[in-house]
């Protein structure tokens, strides 16, 4: 991080999180037409946001900025599940084959000339959703058109080649410089999310929690990801299958909501003392 070029002025963080209070703080609806407050952040030796705040004004107040925490960069760059298969692409993660289609109608199209290089059963995923809303089985060809009068028409979606991931798959939450994992153990044979009654387990398969967590922390460092939670999978051996990331995700598997916001506050803390540090200056206490 570079250096402020204020002499006799000790480096500052600027906070626009309510509930994390540092050397100055602004409301994240602060324009930045205000002489005063754009001449803060100007100078700050970094911003902490919350943990979500609009594309538009993230863009305006990181042009100003010499770092900020979180970097959301990439959750405006790979905002759904298809966008996210073009990065593990070009990235080269080990993550299910794919196919990507525009809208359900396109899909449709393809369809009915095309077979799957893969057998049944398939994934059927839209673009967006939480919880595996919109992710179904797909057991025979006959199945997909009804599965797809269920996705939204205008959104796209994609098929994937099934991972025999064994009942369960591995959730690596990434705050900051920690990684908290746990596996999703599922009540059938496909779901694994909590929220359908799958069951959370922190100590199981130790060794394979933590390729998971190496091949996290590789994307995160390619990527610049600094608050995520990402599903992956094994089949069969020890080796990853990264398959989505969630910038919004459950609290459950983390201990609820305020062990999430603690998370979240204690990366920002960490984050800012490096950031000072970085700077050149004292850190004052938080």
């Amino acid at each position: 991080m570079p250096r402020l070029t204020q002499p006799g002025k000790s480096p500052y963080v600027v906070s626009f999180h309510p509930g994390i209070v540092v050397e100055e703080n602004l409301p994240l609806l602060q324009s930045l037409l205000d002489a005063d407050a754009r001449r803060l952040v100007l100078n700050a030796a970094g911003l902490i946001f919350p943990k979500y705040i609009s594309p538009w004004r993230y863009r305006e107040f990181t042009r100003q900025a010499r770092a900020w925490f979180p970097r959301l960069d990439s959750r405006y760059l790979y905002p759904g599940k298809s966008a996210q298969i073009r990065l593990f692409r070009q990235l080269g993660v080990a993550h299910p084959d794919s196919r990507l289609f525009k809208n359900p109608r396109h899909l449709l199209t393809v369809w009915r000339q095309w077979a799957p290089p893969w057998a049944y059963p398939l994934v059927l995923k839209g673009d967006s959703g939480g919880g595996g809303s919109r992710v179904f089985p797909v057991g025979a060809r006959a199945d997909l058109p009804p599965l797809l009068a269920r996705l939204p028409a205008a959104e796209p979606c994609l098929l994937q080649q099934l991972i025999e991931h064994g009942g369960r798959d591995l959730r690596v939450v990434i705050y900051g410089d920690r990684a908290v994992s746990y596996f999703r153990e599922g009540a059938d044979d496909f779901y694994n999310n909590i929220s359908r009654g799958g069951r959370v387990c922190h100590h199981l398969l130790p060794d394979r929690q933590a390729a998971g967590v190496r091949a996290v922390r590789a994307l995160c460092r390619w990527t610049g990801i600094d608050v995520a939670a990402f599903d992956v999978m094994f089949e069969g051996t020890d080796a990853p299958i990264l398959v989505e990331i969630n910038f919004n995700f459950g609290r459950k598997g983390l201990g609820g909501r305020v062990a999430h916001e603690g998370y979240f506050r204690e990366a920002a803390l960490d984050w800012r003392k490096r950031c000072l540090a970085a700077a050149g200056g004292r850190i004052p206490r938080a």
